[in-house]
């Protein structure tokens, strides 16, 4: 029997951490509409209303401190401090490439978010079908586009690799998708869903689309030849993987995880917190040596406690404010969680306090963003292939390309290492074009500027740079 919603193992396997992974870092809305998921009751087996009613209370008063999404947010910032370089002759793909008005950059930072947060995405380089080669008034006009479908993790819920002559290929690729029908007042609308089926059978991709049919999943679309701009078969499924350690198809480690499951056992702490300051928290006024009926007339007649009521007891009777002591067990528990998130990278969540050099500074940094510089260099490498697969759909003869930034240190340039990079040049030591180099890495040197308009610029004025004079004075 036929079952296109077949999940594989590994995406199995992995479903309970996206699912986690990406509900903490959507905030305190999504963790708490997931009630007893990831907080629960205190008492499970009570099953009446009276505790139905007392764990909404617990869920309410506790606070989720978000440290895993704002640590995503700021990886993510820090990947696009320095605008990607992007090569390419197909000029609408840096304002639409997927065509519904995202940008590659808009795109590739919600990849790479993807990346960092639970170590996996997918792109399709997607084209309409035709039965004939497309003609250069179509394309130019938009009318046919190559497009970069993005695809998270949840949504690819089976694959296949072969070997297909001398190279490993994916043979098989299932994507469940959510298809909307308009209702008839064109206001309301309902989604259904449906999977739509890559393969590469017999040395020929071709797509499917399969949709319940009176509740049996049936092929409703395809198989469908895909073809590229001039008319001719594919030999490859142009989909890509992209991974937090590489870009093949096995499922890799999610690089925010555990500041997730720590997230999560301190939004647990916050909750008994929480619920142990409303219990315990107030001051709570007592009575001894009441007879009946001074009891009675108190209950019938009410108490009023502050320094413009006097209380009028019996003899022998006596009145005083009761408090706990002070627990700070949870509060503890909290504040260890805490600096544990900071230690798993979360360096939003408190700045640091300790005065580093500016070697310790650096060295840090490299460490705390070699996650980041992986997970930059595979979303890179996604794109270009993804570029290729597009400059192939449009016939473009020029070669596409997509670079992120992967240096996050910030380098500073000390007036001791501008003189040794001076003195190494003028004395031969130093190639003109490493010096260059260098200066342009520091900032001193617009980063954008070509060894050949540098060399212009200096031909055409006496002062040089001025770099000498800096170096010395």
């Amino acid at each position: 029997m036929t079952d296109v919603t077949f999940q594989h193992a590994e995406y199995r396997a992995s479903q309970y951490k996206w699912d986690l992974i990406n509900c903490v870092i959507s905030g305190q809305e999504a963790v708490k509409a997931a009630k007893t998921k990831y907080l629960p009751k205190p008492n499970p087996d009570d099953t009446s209303t009276e505790n139905d009613t007392r764990y909404n209370q617990y869920l309410a008063r506790a606070v989720f401190y978000n440290a895993s999404g704002r640590t995503l947010q700021g990886l993510v910032g820090a990947g696009f401090n320095k605008d990607p370089e992007l090569e390419t002759s197909l000029d609408y793909v840096s304002t639409d490439i997927d065509g519904s008005g995202i940008s590659i950059y808009q795109q590739s930072q919600a990849v790479l978010g993807s990346i960092v947060g639970v170590g996996r995405h997918a792109l399709l380089a997607d084209y309409p079908a035709t039965d004939a080669p497309a003609s250069v008034s179509d394309m130019q006009s938009g009318k046919l586009r190559a497009t970069a479908v993005s695809i998270p993790s949840e949504s690819v819920i089976n694959w296949r690799t072969a070997k297909v002559g001398a190279e490993m290929k994916l043979v098989l690729v299932v994507i469940k998708e959510s298809k909307e029908t308009i209702s008839d007042d064109g206001f309301g609308s309902t989604n259904e869903d449906q999977y739509r089926v890559l393969r590469l059978s017999d040395g020929i991709y071709t797509q499917e689309l399969w949709r319940q049919v009176e509740k049996v999943w049936q092929l409703v679309e395809g198989p469908l030849i895909m073809l590229d701009g001039s008319g001719s078969t594919w030999d490859e499924i142009p989909f890509t993987f992209v991974g937090s350690q590489n870009n093949d198809s096995t499922v890799d480690t999610a690089p925010l995880y555990d500041l997730v499951e720590i997230n999560i056992a301190h939004y647990r702490n916050s909750a008994d917190y929480e619920d142990s300051a409303f219990f315990v928290g107030q001051a709570q006024p007592w009575l001894s040596g009441l007879s009946i009926e001074w009891r009675d007339h108190i209950e019938s007649s009410g108490l009023y406690v502050g320094s413009r009521a006097p209380i009028l007891l019996p003899e022998g009777g006596a009145f005083g404010i009761a408090s706990a002591a002070p627990n700070t067990l949870v509060k503890e528990a909290m504040d260890q969680k805490e600096s544990q998130m900071v230690a798993l990278g979360a360096r939003l969540v408190q700045p640091g306090a300790v005065v580093k050099t500016v070697a310790q500074a650096e060295g840090n940094n490299a460490v705390e963003h070699s996650v980041l510089s992986l997970a930059s260099s595979n979303v890179s490498n996604a794109y270009n292939k993804v570029l290729g697969w597009m400059d192939r759909f449009m016939g473009s003869s020029s070669e596409s390309s997509y670079e992120l930034n992967t240096d996050f240190i910030e380098h500073s340039l000390d007036p001791q290492m501008l003189t040794s990079l001076i003195m190494s040049w003028q004395s031969g030591r130093l190639p003109e074009s490493d010096l260059w180099g260098q200066l342009r890495k520091y900032g001193v040197i617009d980063p954008e500027k070509t060894d050949e308009e540098i060399k212009e610029e200096l031909d055409s004025q006496d002062t040089g740079l001025g770099l000498d004079d800096f170096a010395t004075g």
